[in-house]
């Protein structure tokens, strides 16, 4: 792939290259290039050089030498050279977005010089905060809703780990900006970075590349992936890099392969494209990654962030292209490309990713004698694209579940997690049901009456059997244990797959009975996810409810019964 100059032609956004252009920074260490070297630079911290620092350009991976020099034969087929920061340090930012890249400015074959500078700080003991799916659009009122109210959850979170002396950071792990919304609102990706730095975002914020973050008017073609995510790496950063926070190594990866092929019918604005796209790896990312993790031993816990999931549990829509991995685990059959990232990631003993793309909750934890891998499906940041919140309830997502963000904390090679939702208290983990109130509430509602008649296929709740309880469970994990107790006595509970009644009253009916959207097709098929349920002998016995986490942390409820259902049960 030829190198890309990029000019407002090239990106057609202008507010890309005005917002974002990289600090410069001129070291005062020496370089000497020798022949062929297209790209070097130095690292330093408080003048000095740093040694030992791993440089790239996404194919060509080399490392400081003793006075923090580095030197690359680099084609530029990337548009950036990036470092990894090592341990122990810190990139300099300016605002959220760290300055780990430089943008190239000369063609392919002339040399460039670029010098990075890092600061020392104790980040053995550090926390990540996970956030996926923000869909800013500029509608719904999802700029303020994101940059007063949540940025102000996350700030509460991060200064409990500050005044205990622990670094935090976050992970954006895709679809921070809309590509429909683009052009017809003109609000685009580069106004995503300037929400985070008008907000006064309170951490570094390290990115992946999700679909909606791609340039939906690129053409089809060759390299139409590459050349739709241009303004993306102007303002947010390379489609594929790492990073060391304490004694972790972070990898992001980019797994959406935009194909966006013409559209038959276009409908959204100025765009005449699908914005179809496949879920895999590029073979450069992954030849890259082998380099990268060339300097990562085997016993350093490694967290890959991607966009979109590797695994599945049996997926509401499932399709023969999903194959059979372990228990319930579900992999692409087709996507050859993820199951070379696990042969990759195989020989290491602590892995984790983590990724977004699904607006729902789901933990996936490999059997040991298939990988030591446990995968976080982050619940969706705007939850069901800012819709119920837009109806006067709280933003969920399509499984019911808040939404949220993640805490990964580390201390060395141990790492822990938490799920914390945006508009709850954080010890919130589950919603519970007296389904007894939720058959009146589906047999006397107009309009769950009116949806069941649009959308025969969803269930009907009013036909449950008697003196069912029901529990969504947010950061459920088969290595925790779920306890329903009835009068002291544990009932049995069972994990069924349907949908949520809280989801299908709120999102569904108001956005099908609200706006008359008869025959949807996207909406005819049931979203099913998981859930748990228990059998009580009685209709008015109080249910005490446990969840025990994999850590040994408890969480307790009472469901008092006769409980009725309401929307405005949402709202505790």
């Amino acid at each position: 792939m030829n190198s890309i100059k990029l000019t407002l032609m090239t990106l057609g956004l202008t507010s890309v290259v005005c917002l974002n252009a990289q600090s410069t920074f001129n070291s005062s260490l020496p370089v000497k290039p020798g022949k062929g070297v297209t790209v070097a630079g130095t690292v330093e911290c408080d003048g000095k050089p740093v040694a030992g620092v791993v440089v790239s350009d996404g194919y060509e991976v080399t490392k400081t030498d003793k006075k923090g020099a580095y030197y690359l034969k680099s084609a530029k087929q990337n548009p950036q050279v990036f470092i990894t920061s090592p341990s122990g340090y810190e990139v300099y930012r300016e605002d959220a977005v760290p300055e780990f890249w430089a943008d190239f400015i000369q063609p392919s074959d002339k040399y460039e010089r670029h010098d990075f500078r890092l600061k020392k700080i104790d980040n053995t003991k550090h926390a990540t905060i996970l956030i996926t799916d923000v869909h800013l659009a500029n509608q719904r009122n999802d700029v303020n809703i994101f940059a007063n109210d949540y940025v102000d959850r996350i700030r509460e979170e991060v200064k409990k780990y500050n005044e205990r002396g622990i670094p935090v950071y976050t992970l954006n792990l895709g679809d921070a900006s809309w590509d429909i919304y683009w052009y017809g609102h003109k609000f685009d990706i580069s106004d995503f970075r300037k929400v985070l730095k008008d907000s006064n975002y309170p951490t570094a914020v390290y990115s992946c590349m999700g679909n909606h973050d791609n340039d939906a008017k690129t053409q089809p073609g060759e390299n139409a992936d590459f050349e739709a995510s241009l303004p993306y790496q102007k303002v947010m950063g390379p489609r594929y890099y790492s990073q060391n926070i304490g004694g972790v190594h972070y990898v992001f990866l980019d797994n959406i392969h935009y194909i966006n092929n013409v559209a038959d019918n276009p409908t959204y604005y100025e765009i005449k494209n699908k914005r179809n796209y496949v879920e895999d790896f590029t073979p450069e990312q992954l030849a890259w990654l082998r380099k990268d993790l060339a300097n990562v031993s085997y016993d350093t816990p490694v967290i890959v962030a991607m966009h979109g999931p590797m695994f599945r549990r049996k997926p509401y829509n499932y399709k023969p292209s999903w194959s059979h991995v372990a228990d319930d685990i579900y992999i692409r059959t087709d996507n050859e490309s993820t199951r070379e990232l696990m042969s990759i990631l195989k020989p290491y003993k602590n892995v984790h990713t983590v990724c977004g793309h699904s607006h729902n909750q789901c933990l996936i934890r490999l059997p040991e004698n298939i990988q030591n891998l446990t995968e976080h499906n982050i619940s969706g940041t705007c939850g069901s694209w800012w819709k119920t919140r837009a109806t006067g309830l709280k933003n969920l997502c399509p499984d019911g579940t808040p939404a949220a963000f993640e805490v990964l904390t580390a201390d060395g090679p141990e790492i822990k997690w938490e799920h914390r939702p945006f508009e709850y208290v954080p010890e919130k983990k589950f919603f519970a049901w007296d389904m007894n109130g939720v058959k009146e509430y589906f047999r006397n509602d107009a309009e769950i009456q009116a949806f069941l008649k649009m959308y025969p296929k969803w269930t009907d709740y009013s036909e449950v059997p008697e003196n069912y309880v029901y529990v969504n469970l947010w950061e459920w994990d088969p290595d925790g244990t779920l306890t329903i107790m009835e009068n002291g006595k544990e009932l049995p509970v069972e994990i069924v797959n349907e949908e949520n009644p809280i989801y299908t009253a709120s999102y569904m009916v108001r956005n099908t009975i609200w706006l008359n959207l008869w025959n949807n097709a996207g909406y005819q098929t049931p979203r099913k996810y998981q859930l748990f349920r228990a059998k009580a002998s009685t209709s008015d016995a109080p249910i005490e409810i446990k969840w025990k986490d994999y850590f040994g942390n408890e969480t307790k409820s009472i469901l008092n019964r006769p409980a009725t259902f309401t929307l405005e049960s949402l709202k505790d």
